[in-house]
């Protein structure tokens, strides 16, 4: 029954419309009937079955659409992204939708959490049902992001918060007083907890002191919460590399930093120092770069807005690059004219220079550094054969 989802949702796609329309889905569903029809020799009575049940399907994901365009505030496009990354039947669906809005749950939480509509109903409902016992959550929205655990592990966390609950008078349970200390919404921290559980296990002296460590060092609530990992690891260790990243200037702290390897924190670190080497007394990237090509910053906008791979190259790459053109002769205006060739090694680029060279082709048109090695293997052997019988 699900197979049918994603076909019909996709086929959304390619109508054109502003508003939501009650016979798209249909007539989507309509049209794979007729297909899986074909080919089978059915009586009528059984094909006939068989189109009424598609219709019936085709009537419950309308009203799904309709509910998430209509009842949540979603666009066409929100709401059909959701649709397809569902993997129940489709009465669910509307099903799962129908409590969520009794229950107050908006749009925006339900956008952020696509998954909570994508859980059988009957189990939704009993998860909706628990976290409100006590020592769990004062509403729904509060704990929806709980719902991402298993039943029996939001009765073990039920268990262990009213074991615990001594040490939060002030608060339902630790969910409350970690959201209050990160400085985020409880429904925000119940929904990044999902996964890093076991955080709610740690030892709470622990998780303030890292806490208190992040706000020390600016970091902000959103990064926070949205690394809770970062929790199981070394505080020690964890300051030190903060202590680390700010005594080299760099201001942008993130918990990821404090649990990737060292190979990794050592990199990022020589990479930033780089990076401050290189500009200078330049602000960006983009200055950097117009003054060594002799342009106007607009001009190298335009193009890194075209190519997205210019955007993620470390300065370094540039640098290196440029160095090794001007050195072979090449002008900043050829190299304008194919930015493309900073996407490739050193070591490629300077190979073909001299490849090209050796056959007598230079100047020569920037684009060759670009092509594939097969293309690039043709093009020196046809020129070669050419400069050959000329000479």
């Amino acid at each position: 029954m699900t197979q049918l989802l994603r076909p019909c949702v996709c086929l959304l796609a390619t109508v054109c419309r502003p508003a939501r329309s009650s016979t798209t889905l249909r007539t989507a569903l309509g049209g794979r009937a007729s297909h899986h029809l074909q080919g089978r020799h059915w009586c009528p009575q059984t094909q006939q079955e068989h189109r009424h049940h598609h219709t019936e399907q085709s009537d419950t994901l309308d009203t799904a659409m309709g509910m998430l365009q209509d009842v949540f505030g979603m666009t066409h496009e929100d709401a059909q992204y959701i649709l397809i990354s569902c993997s129940v039947p489709e009465q669910d669906i509307l099903s799962n939708l129908r409590i969520l809005h009794q229950c107050g749950i908006g749009g925006e939480q339900v956008h952020r959490i696509p998954w909570i509509i994508g859980q059988s109903a009957d189990v939704l409902e009993e998860k909706l049902r628990k976290i409100q016992e006590p020592f769990l959550f004062r509403q729904h929205s509060d704990g929806l992001g709980f719902c991402q655990l298993r039943l029996g592990q939001i009765n073990t966390y039920q268990a262990h918060f009213r074991k615990e609950a001594p040490n939060f008078p002030h608060h339902p349970n630790r969910i409350y007083y970690l959201a209050e200390r990160i400085k985020v919404p409880v429904e925000l921290f119940s929904e990044k907890v999902g996964k890093p559980h076991r955080t709610l296990l740690l030892n709470i002296k622990r998780i303030d002191s890292f806490i208190d460590m992040f706000h020390q060092y600016g970091m902000s609530p959103e990064d926070i919460v949205s690394d809770l990992w970062v929790f199981e690891y070394s505080l020690k260790n964890a300051e030190e590399r903060l202590r680390r990243a700010t005594y080299l200037g760099y201001t942008a702290l993130r918990p990821w930093m404090c649990r990737c390897s060292n190979k990794i924190f050592d990199r990022f670190c020589e990479r930033y120092q780089s990076e401050k080497e290189l500009l200078g007394n330049h602000k960006s990237l983009l200055s950097y770069l117009a003054e060594r090509l002799h342009c106007e910053p607009s001009l190298l906008e335009e193009k890194f807005e075209s190519n997205e791979i210019l955007k993620r190259l470390h300065i370094s790459k540039f640098s290196r690059i440029l160095d090794l053109l001007y050195a072979e002769g090449i002008t900043a205006q050829e190299i304008m004219s194919c930015m493309r060739v900073f996407q490739y090694s050193e070591e490629r680029t300077a190979a073909r220079i001299k490849e090209l060279k050796d056959i007598g082709f230079f100047p020569f048109p920037m684009i060759l550094l670009c092509r594939t090695p097969a293309q690039f293997k043709n093009i020196v052997a046809m020129y070669r054969k050419k400069f050959k019988e000329e000479g």
